[in-house]
Formats: C-alpha cells, structure tokens, sequence
C-alpha cells in the first residue's frame, strides 16, 4: 500500500496523465493494461478495476482461493458499499484526477479495500474490465496466503477503531 502511494505521487510529479498499477508478483498480463486505459482515456470512467471473474477474463486459481476471493467480495462490499465482481485485484488503471484525489494509507494488502473506500467517498467513477491472472510457482511464493486474508481483516479492523 505505501508503495503504491509513493509510485501515484512520483507519477503525478512527473506529470502523468493516466497511472496503471499493478501487483509485483507477475501474476498480470502485459495486455490488458489496454482496455484498462481506453476506459479511463475515453472518460467512460475515472479508474479502471481489473476483474479476472468478468466474461473475458480469467485465472487459474484454486477452488480454494477463488472462494477467499469471492468472501472477500462481499467483506469488502460490507466496508464500502461497493459490490465487485473482483475486490482485490491488483492491475487498475486511472486517471490524473482521480489518482490526485487517492490517499492510500494502509500499508501491506488492506489497501485494496481502501482503495474502494477512497472510490466510493470521492465520488470517482470506476467501471470493472475482464482481465487474466496466472498465478505461477513464483506469485505464489510473494506471501499470497489465507493467512494473508486475517491480516488484511486485522488491518481493517484496527483501522475503523482508530479512526
């Protein structure tokens, strides 16, 4: 999350016009960061959500990540009022308003679900778009994990007491 932050504010020191994010651990593909900035290009939205569950996207996870994935869905929906179909999808792309306006304080992965906070209290427009995940040997060993999953619930949570 504090790396995420730090990369959209040297993006929009730099100028930036549209910023796409995405996670370190290569799961992503280079190619779907296009129909992600043709929706922020074309202002249809102001950020762009990668969804693997969308037609045309796709993954191949497991049974049992895919339904960690899918409660996620709807903790995430309980925090922010959002319902995705995808709620912690690395790759985004958007726009320089709307990353101007994003403030990510969560370090580690809850930044996922602040993300959506920021979305929904800024009033940005955002628009889900199929995207594919490959989770290999090597995203696997970046720290994806269940225990990941209590960790980010812990986060949250003690985020909402202390806020």
């Amino acid at each position: 999350g504090a790396a995420l932050q730090t990369g959209i504010e040297f993006a929009l020191e730099q100028n930036a016009s549209y910023i796409v994010t995405f996670d370190a651990d290569g799961q992503h593909q280079i190619n779907d960061i296009v129909p992600l900035l043709a929706v922020v290009h074309t202002n249809d939205a102001d950020i762009a959500l990668g969804s693997r569950f969308l037609s045309g996207g796709g993954h191949n996870m497991s049974t049992g990540r895919k339904l960690l994935i899918k409660m996620a869905r709807w903790f995430n929906y309980l925090l922010t009022g959002l319902l995705l179909t995808d709620a912690h999808n690395g790759l985004r792309a958007m726009n320089k308003q709307a990353a101007g306006s994003i403030r990510i304080t969560q370090n580690r992965m809850a930044h996922a679900t602040e993300l959506l906070t920021e979305l929904k209290k800024k009033k940005l427009r955002y628009k889900e778009v199929p995207v594919t995940i490959r989770y290999t040997k090597y995203s696997k060993s970046k720290g994806q994990s269940v225990w990941g999953s209590f960790r980010i619930f812990f986060d949250l949570f003690l985020d909402k007491i202390f806020k």
